[in-house]
Order: structure tokens, then sequence, then C-alpha cells
């Protein structure tokens, strides 16, 4: 299951994709239906419609799993 987050202006999408640069793992992030994009892209996550929530796919262990979300709070909505 996917966490949701928001990336509503260009300053939340470079502080975004600089913490998801930091890991080692895959991430990836889905806009609506089949469109997935490379989280760690800032010019990925900038082509698409930040003004609605997307879907972070984390491609890790459970313990990184936590350890970003945990990174990534200020993002996550419900």
């Amino acid at each position: 299951m996917g966490v949701k987050v928001l990336l509503d202006s260009v300053d939340k999408v470079r502080d975004f994709v600089d913490i998801t640069r930091s890991t080692s793992f895959d991430i990836d992030l889905i806009s609506g239906r089949n469109t997935y994009l490379d989280a760690k892209s800032l010019l990925g996550v900038l082509s698409c419609d930040c003004t609605k929530p997307l879907v972070l796919d984390i491609h890790a262990e459970q313990e990184e799993r936590k350890e970003l979300i945990a990174r990534l709070e200020k993002y996550v909505v419900a």
C-alpha cells in the first residue's frame, strides 16, 4: 500500500526530490491510474499534476520505508 503525498509548490518538490535522492533504493510516484514517475527525478515530478496527492511507492525493506516516511512526514496527507 502506498503513501499519499502532496507536493503543491516548486520548493516542496525540490526538497522532496533531495530527500528521495539520498536513498539507495527505488522510489516511484504514481499519478492517476497508470503513470509511474521516478521520485528521484526533479523534471519527472515537476511534469505531473502536483495539485493533487500522488501515491508514493517505496521499493525497500520495512525499516527503510519507515525511516523515509518519517523524513517525508511534512508531505504526507491522509
